[in-house]
């Protein structure tokens, strides 16, 4: 047993401990979309188990799992804020541990990686609140655990269940389907070759069917959520075919905020970007010209309706705008993160982390509105894995990690 990874847990729990009492038992007033996540788990609690037509009509427009477990708290405890935000306190405690325990015995990087992912800003209030979003980023790290250890079917059904707590978690399995057929081309450039590796080797199959699990539920509903919460919140038929590629730049520049400057500034790699468009003119140039045009014709604007009323892209674009950084140049600056981003993540070496970053940024494009906290997801998995990524962070202090992940790091890039 590693006594490190002991007393981290002990540490971690004390402070659990200390922030329910300083939160007043999670006795306080409901908040924000507490409002209504609390009586869709009262809406839950009359069907244990829930029937189709309760599937079809509750109005939320996440997946249902966080309230068919608040369903059945609220049956036990009855309707109860308190007990609510309790299973969602337990539930990242859960993940906090799953993240310490699961780390590599040797990794000098544990005590970085866990403060880059609890100092992200939305990780203290989706833990204090019944809020989903813990619900589902417990699946995707338990399934991305699950695939480093190679037990691939535990990965497939801890996936289903993180896509079946928020829809757009989907891109992580997504991202392991993606990298396996990378790792699979490298070896295997000719077709007949990839197509015979692929059926040879299927660790990717559980992944790709754990992706597919959000068919029943576009079934079910005929569309991506129940049509008439969509149509309450203005996210209607139109909005399904339009790609919105400001927030691809907005979560591009929270990446940046969040994850890239960092780890720039924890690893002194500063000078891997400086020396970037020399080793790699040609993804350097493109990267420009491409986010030139982006945010000259597709500049990053929040979405604005009688539902959500507020003026921000997120928590970034309030810092740029509150110091007066607007308008064009306020886009520059996004690019400029944009670019950092891409610089980092997208080389030769490109690997998983790159797969997890190039699909959730892609698929954000679809997102009803931008939020920074929907980059949380994205960036715990970034940070657990940079625990094992010998070749970017701390490279030559950790050797019994580096002799272990030398033959196969499925995490580099």
């Amino acid at each position: 047993m590693s006594n490190r990874k002991l007393y981290t847990s002990l540490v971690i729990l004390i402070l659990f401990v200390t922030i329910f009492f300083l939160k007043q038992n999670f006795l306080g007033e409901l908040y924000q979309d507490e409002h209504h996540y609390l009586p869709t788990a009262v809406f839950f609690s009359k069907e244990p188990i829930p029937s189709l037509d309760l599937l079809k009509s509750y109005n939320e427009l996440n997946t249902p799992v966080p309230f068919i477990l608040g369903g059945w708290v609220v049956n036990i405890f009855g309707e109860n804020i308190q007990c609510l935000r309790l299973l969602t306190y337990a539930v990242s405690l859960i993940l906090l541990m799953t993240f310490v325990w699961a780390s590599p015995d040797h990794s000098k990087r544990l005590f970085l990686c866990l403060a880059g992912l609890m100092i992200f800003p939305n990780y203290y209030l989706c833990s204090v609140y019944y809020y989903t979003d813990i619900f589902a980023m417990l699946g995707v790290l338990a399934g991305t655990v699950a695939y480093l250890r190679k037990a691939h079917w535990w990965g497939m059904l801890f996936f289903i269940a993180a896509v079946s707590s928020r829809q757009y978690m989907l891109a992580f399995p997504a991202a392991i389907v993606a990298y396996e057929f990378l790792e699979l081309l490298k070896i295997n450039l000719n077709v007949r070759r990839f197509f015979s590796g692929l059926f040879k080797d299927l660790s990717w199959l559980p992944y790709a069917l754990a992706v597919l699990s959000i068919a029943p539920w576009v079934l079910l509903w005929n569309g991506p959520a129940p049509a008439a919460v969509m149509a309450n919140q203005y996210y209607d038929s139109d909005k399904l075919i339009q790609y919105n590629f400001g927030y691809v730049i907005y979560s591009s520049a929270c990446l940046a905020v969040y994850y890239v400057i960092p780890e720039i500034l924890i690893t002194g790699k500063l000078k891997y970007f400086i020396n970037y468009p020399k080793n790699h003119p040609g993804f350097f140039f493109t990267f420009l010209i491409l986010i030139i045009g982006l945010i000259t014709f597709f500049p990053a604007k929040q979405a604005y309706n009688p539902y959500f009323t507020w003026p921000y892209l997120g928590y970034v674009d309030q810092l740029l705008m509150t110091i007066g950084i607007t308008g064009f140049l306020k886009q520059i600056v996004f690019g400029f993160l944009m670019l950092i981003t891409f610089m980092r993540f997208i080389s030769p070496k490109f690997g998983l982390a790159g797969c997890v970053v190039i699909i959730n940024i892609l698929l954000l494009g679809k997102a009803q509105l931008s939020w920074d906290k929907y980059s949380l997801p994205m960036i715990m998995v970034l940070w657990f894995l940079a625990m094992f990524d010998y070749h970017w962070l701390f490279a030559a202090s950790d050797s019994k990690d580096e002799e272990l992940l030398h033959n196969h790091n499925p995490v580099r890039g």
